[in-house]
């Protein structure tokens, strides 16, 4: 029970230390890491898990459960922001120092120990330049490298999952403008809420129209993450009116089963709403020490980015590896990669943006914080 003996909202959670969301995002990621063990290991065909039953992948399901997550968490970092030019320099810092350190690495590592390629060509502006522009400022699908890669089952592709980053710039932008609008026609308590509500129905109507997920375009694909991130935000706003409860929980898992079961359209948009729930219910369970650990040392970001690759080479290095062998070394691998990654680029970035020391500029109008 909550305070004074009524039911725990989501409010309850919402300070950094009170939730276990770290765990729940790097969970998250694992979870993509096991499921493009089963594509990397058996090719782009092969069996994925919840893929014939939902119609998304397990690794899908989680990179709803990271924009849903975000949503919340990047609206309560607008209103903790000095300026909209203080919340940018966060979002930028948290995003390109790691990715483009893992690119370069990636880059180096192809190119000393894994490339087939000749020096010339491998090292060329037309293979590198390329990469890096593709890999780093469009978050292209399947960019590849010379000669990496080549006979992999999944084919050449060097870090595919970096694809979803481009739509979490994407609701970047546009929350901005949105917080930026609400502050500008001073909306706010159930107004500001249920000016969330044409985005979602919006972004739902789009999904469900979108055909089977496998099929989406570029607009399903974008109403599919904006329609998690903006949940994710409007859960911000009512976060003082949702109870977390078990017993809710088990309901949104099993309405969404029976939607999974169903041929209706809306069950996409179905699902991802009992995601949402299940995250923030996930994230509400005390977990100790782990829970300290992830609040402050965040991996989830750093396995994401490299345990691709680095499953693309345990792969390419053994060749008879199997899919739980591919899993849980490439796991293991990214884990400790991603460590690396948050001590020496991820965490020194983030503390820049406090030397930088925005100030409040005239015409950002910040929603306080509550």
């Amino acid at each position: 029970m909550g305070v004074a003996g009524r039911p725990q909202l989501l409010a309850d959670f919402a300070a950094k230390d009170a939730n276990s969301f770290g765990v729940v995002r790097l969970a998250a990621a694992i979870a993509v890491v096991i499921t493009h063990a089963f594509g990397v290991v058996g090719g782009w065909s092969s069996f994925q898990p919840l893929l014939p039953f939902t119609g998304w992948s397990l690794g899908a399901h989680a990179v709803h459960v990271f924009f849903v997550l975000s949503g919340f968490m990047i609206a309560a970092s607008w209103e903790r922001s000095a300026s909209w030019l203080d919340f940018a320099a966060a979002r930028w810092l948290r995003i390109f120092p790691a990715l483009i350190c893992v690119n370069l690495l990636i880059v180096m590592l192809a190119g000393v120990w894994i490339t087939t390629s000749e020096p010339a060509a491998y090292w060329s502006l037309n293979n590198i330049g390329a990469f890096l522009l593709r890999a780093t400022l469009l978050f292209s699908v399947g960019v590849s490298l010379d000669g990496v890669f080549t006979h992999n089952p999944m084919g050449n592709s060097v870090n595919i999952p970096i694809w979803t980053i481009r739509f979490e710039v994407i609701c970047y932008l546009s929350v901005m403008a949105f917080m930026t609008a609400l502050a500008a026609l001073r909306l706010k308590g159930i107004v500001r809420l249920a000016a969330i509500v044409p985005v979602l129905l919006a972004s739902a109507v789009v999904i469900a129209n979108g055909g089977h997920p496998e099929e989406f375009g570029f607009a399903a694909q974008l109403a599919r993450f904006v329609f998690a991130f903006y949940l994710g935000v409007g859960c911000w706003f009512a976060r003082h009116l949702i109870p977390i409860r078990a017993r809710t929980a088990l309901l949104f898992l099993t309405v969404a089963t029976v939607a999974a079961w169903s041929d209706l359209p809306v069950r996409y948009p179905v699902m991802i709403l009992a995601t949402g729930y299940l995250s923030f219910w996930a994230g509400s369970i005390a977990m100790g020490a782990l829970q300290r650990w992830t609040a402050r040392t965040d991996l989830s970001y750093g396995v994401y980015i490299t345990g691709f690759f680095i499953q693309q080479w345990l792969v390419y290095a053994f060749p008879q590896i199997n899919v739980w062998q591919n899993a849980i070394a490439a796991t293991v691998l990214a884990l400790a990669a991603a460590w690396l990654s948050w001590t020496f680029v991820e965490k020194p970035a983030l503390g820049l943006r406090h030397r930088l020391a925005f100030k409040r500029l005239p015409h950002a109008k910040l929603q306080p914080a509550e």
